[in-house]
């Protein structure tokens, strides 16, 4: 069974401008119910589906169905305090960290604390980050972080303040272990890259380094800065 390039994409076209409205995270109707309703056959339905996956309008779930995709407008400040819950919770979302490995990593010169954190958004899976922290601080701050806890909090209880000094994105393929972890069945697409580094804000070292790979049907990442006041779109 074939399906014509212009039939998918038609209906592509029209289920894109229907669920245009909906909410993030809202349930959208399932192949079997499309091809019904639409008169086609299963795989043009699939076909539509996943083109609709790669414009970033959807975002399948192994066992809960189809969802409409997030996209939220995740905007980074250097500057601004390095906060995934923060800056979640301020778009109007519920965030989630769960700690899927905390461990001490030592090397000739230096010893370190990584954290691998799995982060969600209205209980999906968005992000995995991996954090590290060096000593003199790492050992203050393990064991806030290693239970969950906001690392922007843990280093503001050890006497930090955490300021966002450094940050590079970029779109990336990832390794099978992390796609598998941002709940790709398949091949993943690109995703975004996130690489910053936290230095205290009254000068000194770098204290945190983070690298977080983000779903792209869950962010859309922009970096700002100096002012952008007098923009003119």
């Amino acid at each position: 069974m074939s399906v014509r390039r212009s039939q998918y994409l038609d209906l592509a076209d029209q289920l894109a401008d229907r669920w245009k409205s909906l909410a993030p995270g809202s349930p959208v109707e399932s192949e079997h119910q499309l091809a019904t309703e639409f008169s086609v056959n299963r795989l043009t339905a699939r076909e539509a589906m996943r083109e609709l996956e790669r414009r970033l309008i959807v975002r399948r779930v192994a066992g809960s169905g189809t969802f409409t995709a997030h996209r939220l407008d995740y905007r980074l400040g250097l500057g601004d305090p390095p906060s995934f819950r923060r800056t979640v919770s301020a778009l109007g979302h519920v965030p989630g960290v769960r700690v899927v490995d905390a461990q001490w990593i030592s090397s000739a010169d230096t010893r370190r604390f990584v954290v691998t954190r799995e982060l969600t958004v209205d209980g999906l899976v968005a992000s995995v980050a991996e954090d590290t922290f060096t000593e003199p601080i790492a050992g203050r701050i393990a064991p806030l972080v290693a239970e969950g806890g906001s690392i922007v909090d843990a280093l503001r209880s050890v006497g930090g303040s955490p300021n966002r000094s450094g940050v590079r994105v970029s779109m990336e393929l990832t390794d099978f272990r992390v796609a598998r972890q941002l709940g790709f069945s398949g091949t993943a697409p690109p995703i975004w890259c996130l690489r910053s580094t936290t230095t205290d804000e009254r000068g000194g070292p770098v204290i945190h380094r983070s690298t977080s790979w983000m779903r792209p049907d869950m962010f859309a990442l922009s970096i700002e800065i100096g002012s952008t006041a007098g923009s003119v779109n």
